[in-house]
Order: C-alpha cells, then structure tokens, then sequence
C-alpha cells in the first residue's frame, strides 16, 4: 500500500498542511453496492416500437423511441481498470490557479482530506473563501467542492439505475432515458448524493458522472409562460419542455427557475447547491411558501368532476388517429372511479403510458396504462387485456384500489402519482417526472371543460420524519387503521391527505381524512374481504393536526358529498369477427375454439359466439371457420 503524499499549500494568506490521517465525520448506514435493477415494480414509458416521451407546451406528444441510438455508457470506474489508480486532490482559486494536495490509494481517504480542507476554508473565510476543492481519478471528476451536477449513465438493456433515500434509506430507480441531471450534493463514503425529483439519494459511482456546472451545461428548469408553468428536461438525446400546473403568483414570465424538487425555486444554480447541501430553503424566491402541484398531489381516493364527454373531448384534442384505444374511453374512466381512482388522474396516467391510446402494447394488447411494461421487456411483458374497458377496471381495481393506495400493500408510498419522494410514482416508473407529466392533464381538461376541478379538494401535506396515524375517531384511544408510512413503517415523506374537515377536543385539534385504505362498512377496521370497491360514505378517518401539517389548498367545501358514480351508459365492447377469444387478434386459438363448438366439445356464448359468427348468417359453422383459417393463413383477412 502506497502512503499518501503530503503537500504544504500557500494561497493567499492560508497556510494549510494536510493529510490523509485526517477523519472528518462522514454519515453511516449507506446501501451496499447494487447492480442496475432489471426489475420493474411497476410499469415503464419504454417501448422498443416507440412511445411517449416528449411533450411540447401545448400537451402536444412526440411519439418517439427510448433509445434511438441503442446507447449504452460504460459503468467501469478507473480503479476497476487500474490496481494503481490514485485519487488526486486539487485546490483551484476562482482565477484559475491550481495546486495538487495528494494522492491516496482510495476515494474516501481522498474525499476526507477535500472535505476538511473545506471546513478549514470555512473557517477562514477572512484569509481566502475563493478556493474550490475536487477529486479526481485519472482526471476523471469524483468530487468537489465547486456547483456541480449529476448525470446519470445511460445503462444497457433498459436496466434502471438504482439508488438508496437519505434518511429512510428506501430502495429507488431511475433511467436517464427519461431525465438525465440531477444537483451534485456531495461523495459519501464512495457513492454520490444528489437530488431529483424531490428524492435525495446516494447512487454508486460507476453509474454517473459528476460535471461541474457552468451557463453552457443543459440542466432541468421550470420558466412561466402566460400564467403557467412548464417544465424543462433533457435527456441524452433530445430535450421537452412540458406544462406543469397553473404558475404561481411568486414565479415571473422571462425567468429561468432552478429546482430539483419542484417546491421551492431558485433563479441562481449556485445558490440552489449552496442551500441544498445544507437542507434548507432559505435562499428560494418561495422560502415561505413551498409550490405542490395540485393533481400531482391529490390522492386518487377523489372524485373527478369532469364527465366522460369531456375525457373523449380532450382524447381528440391529443390524436387524430381514429384508431387510439382511448377513443370513447371516457365513460369506462368514470365508471372506474367506484374503485376510488379518479377518472382524471387516471385518464391522464393512460395517456401518458399509451401516447394517447396509440402504442404498440395498446393497440396490440388493449393495455393502455404499459401494466407490467418492464424497462428490459417491455413488449413481451406487458399485460394483454380482453378489452381497454378490462384493462382500465383492472388497473383501477388491482393495481390501484388493492395495490399503490393500500398502506398494506409493498408499493404504498402515498395515495397520489407524486415524485421519487412519495406516490406511485416511486415504484410505477423509471421515468422521475412521471407523476408531473400524468398531472399535466388535469389542467389541460380544465382549459377544455373551463371547469375548475382544483378547486374541490383541501389538500395537507405532512413534512415530519415520523409516520402518523390515522385512526377510526378523533381521539388516541380509537381504533389505529394504518400509518402513512411505507411497509416498513419509515416515514414518507411530503405526504398528501385530503382534509373533510377539522375537529377541535381535549385531546387538540384533528383533521377528518380520507382513507387511503378500504374499511368495513361499520368502519370497525381494514376491510380485508374487499373487492375494490371504495364507498366514499364510510371511508374516512382522523390525524393529530401536528406542527409539520400545512394546508398547501383550500377546497371548496364539496369532499364530503363523494359517492360511487352512478353511470347509466354502460362500457360497450367491441366485438371483433374472428376474436373469439376476445384478445385483440385473430390466433389458433381463436380457430380451436370455433372447432370444439361445431364439434359440440364446448358451446360458445355470449360476445364470444357473435364473434365467431363471421360471415353474420346468425351461427356458427365450417364456413366460419374456414374463415378464421384463411385470415391465420393469410389466404383473405377478415374484414373487421
């Protein structure tokens, strides 16, 4: 083992000598080293025929391919190239001059040295505070003490890029694909600490880069147009710039907002750092007052007041194809909400899965909201559905009623699409603004309808580091439901509830909630029997009003009057001449099931009869089935 040199620096008036002996603290409890997840808990945008990635600021989508050029980085770091790579560490004046401090034979010996001279340098702001201190192996940029951003590495296969939560140390991914920067936050013990999406993490070195930030280097940024607020992203190979939300009244039109949270702006990069690394906000024009996207946030537990015409309506305003799966979808949206899924949110998740009903696992599969859409399989993956009708009352049921809003189910992180911080979003995509593009719809249908939908719900969220309860009555003796934190019982945070109402007692005051949950009609506990269906009558419980609960919306006073959508137009299903089975496609199988009717092994009924009734003389016979032969053979297709 090599010893660390030592070097004596003179800049200006500091006189610093410095050593590799030197320990500053450092925090513990870091994850251990992961490979990139090739596992999906959710669903992707990826799609290897194309999809939706790219929004303009008129919610216009380019239909385009994750990885047009197949690109794949290397994750090789210098040191498992080189047994004999060294750590360098350099101190740079603001005017350019450099010096060499040292050596060592490791990242965190190299990484403890730069971050003492940086205390040092603190503390002697009189004699020089212009002085930046980086690491670096085989110039290569490992740390540093200068503004700086992330990259994430564009990984082969459509693996994700893994990461741990600060704090919680909840497990996290994210694909460059999607968004490539995030805020460089500082090197701890090896990994990399950085922000984005709302999340701070610590991600292995190997699948980044570190670039310091100068005005040249594309980074994230949200800027204000005619009273909205749209969101800049760059991915490596294109850029989008999408509608966020209503523009607060703080944020000005010709101004560049930096932020990785999308809570609290800045107009200077440098000062977004400076106050991340010290976990606070007090340098951002809205240090007081912290921006949540409404639809963002609102829980899926709401109801929409948007009607399914409007839902069609704002379907022809995205596509002209007359061919997309969400064509006169609206009414199957609605119906859906006896889950406790908003239409709208729901709506405006499917779009953004199915680029408007128009991908490959939509139009081929009936799968509009990319269901097990893996990042590494995607087409062959996905879920097939007899119908969208099916696939949207699955997704509302399973995957959202009995699975993202169950505090006892393992993808539970909040009610609502949110950020990497909390909501579905967290374990739903790879893409870390997944939940904000799915959001953007909500607005876009107020702009249609001119209904103000975000004006019916109060919205809380809750920003302390111990889960709450929720429980049955307004008092610490009634019956516990669940918590909000994850299944682990660590605490989520920037955590959404909507409020029905505040009760004031011995005990202090509480807010009535809507339950994430699904109770017993008596409200007596958790409704294990359920079957998905949420009844807004007897769904609610009470929370402590604590100190970290702010009310970031005033609603309307109408959440008390929810109630299961009564619809009278039912969903109608499209028979297909030929698809017996109701899968999409005309298969053998389709040709075996209209041979065991005529051979009276298994009578056909009901939609899938009038689909084997090809030629529509009213039964089903060796003409059909000649038919269906000819259509798998590619003899004549059968008109549909």
């Amino acid at each position: 083992m090599r010893k660390a040199k030592m070097f004596t620096i003179f800049l200006g008036v500091s006189l610093l000598t410095v050593s590799a002996v030197l320990h500053p603290q450092v925090k513990d409890g870091l994850h251990a080293e992961e490979d990139a997840s090739n596992t999906m808990k959710g669903s992707s945008y990826a799609d290897k025929t194309g999809m939706f990635l790219k929004m303009d600021e008129d919610g216009n989508i380019s239909y385009v391919e994750a990885n047009p050029e197949g690109k794949s980085e290397d994750t090789t770091l210098p040191e498992d190239k080189n047994d004999d790579v060294t750590f360098d560490v350099q101190m740079e004046t603001k005017d350019g001059d450099k010096a060499e401090v040292g050596s060592y034979d490791s990242i965190e010996q190299a990484v403890q040295t730069a971050d003492m001279l940086q205390l040092t340098r603190s503390m002697m702001r009189s004699a020089n505070s212009d002085v930046d201190v980086s690491v670096y192996s085989n110039d290569m940029l490992r740390a540093t003490s200068k503004p700086a951003i992330v990259k994430f590495k564009v990984l082969s296969n459509g693996n994700t890029t893994p990461y741990k939560e600060v704090d919680t140390n909840i497990s996290g991914y994210t694909s460059a694909t999607y968004a490539v920067d995030a805020a460089y936050l500082g090197t701890v013990k090896g990994k990399v600490k950085f922000r984005m999406a709302g999340v701070t993490g610590l991600v292995d070195a190997k699948y980044v880069t570190i670039q310091e930030y100068t005005a040249k280097v594309n980074v994230s940024y949200y800027y204000v147009t005619k009273n909205k607020l749209y969101h800049q992203i760059f991915t490596p190979y294109y850029s989008s710039s999408q509608r966020v939300g209503n523009a607060p009244a703080y944020l000005k039109e010709n101004t560049k907002y930096f932020s990785y949270d999308g809570h609290y702006f800045y107009t200077a990069f440098e000062t977004m750092i400076n106050d991340y690394q010290k976990d606070v906000y007090s340098h951002a024009v809205n240090k007081e007052s912290p921006y949540y996207n409404y639809y963002q946030f609102l829980s899926m537990r709401t109801v929409s007041s948007f009607t399914a015409d409007r839902l069609n309506k704002r379907l022809l305003e995205g596509t002209k194809n007359t061919k997309s799966k969400l064509r006169n979808r609206g009414v199957d949206f609605i119906n859906a909400q006896q889950y406790g899924t908003n239409a709208a949110l729901a709506f405006g998740l499917a779009v953004n899965e199915s680029a408007w009903g128009n991908s490959s696992i939509a139009q081929e599969k009936n799968n509009i909201f990319g269901l097990n859409a893996v990042d590494t399989s995607p087409g062959t993956s996905a879920n097939t559905f007899a119908s969208v009708a099916a696939c949207i009352n699955d997704f509302a049921k399973n995957w959202v009623s009995l699975g993202y809003t169950d505090p006892y189910d393992w993808r539970y992180y909040g009610p609502h699409l949110g950020d990497k911080q909390s909501g579905m979003n967290v374990e739903y995509a790879s893409d870390p603004y997944w939940g904000e593009k799915a959001a953007a719809q909500g607005y876009y249908l107020e702009d249609l309808s001119g209904k103000k939908d975000s004006d019916k719900y109060t919205i809380a969220i809750d920003t302390g580091i111990e889960p709450l309860s929720i429980y049955k009555e307004a008092k610490t003796s009634s019956k516990m439901f669940y918590q909000n934190g994850n299944a682990n019982s660590k605490v989520i945070h920037q955590f959404p509830f909507v409020i029905l109402g505040t009760v004031k007692n011995s005990q202090g005051t509480w807010y009535k909630i809507r339950t994430d949950c699904i109770l017993k009609s008596d409200r007596s506990a958790k409704n294990n029997d359920s079957n998905g269906i949420y009844d807004y009558s007897y769904n609610y419980g009470y929370i402590k009003a604590v100190d970290t609960i702010s009310i970031i919306k005033d609603g309307n006073g109408t959440a008390n009057n929810d109630a299961i959508p009564n619809i009278d137009e039912k969903p109608v299903v499209k028979v297909l001449p030929g698809d017996v089975n109701g899968d999409g496609k005309i298969s053998s199988m389709d040709y075996v099931l209209v041979k065991n009717h005529i051979l009276n092994i298994k009578k056909l009924t009901g939609n899938a009869a009038k689909a084997a009734d090809v030629n529509g003389d009213g039964k089903i016979s060796s003409m059909d089935y000649v038919l269906i032969k000819n259509d798998i053979l590619g003899i004549k297709k059968i008109n549909k």
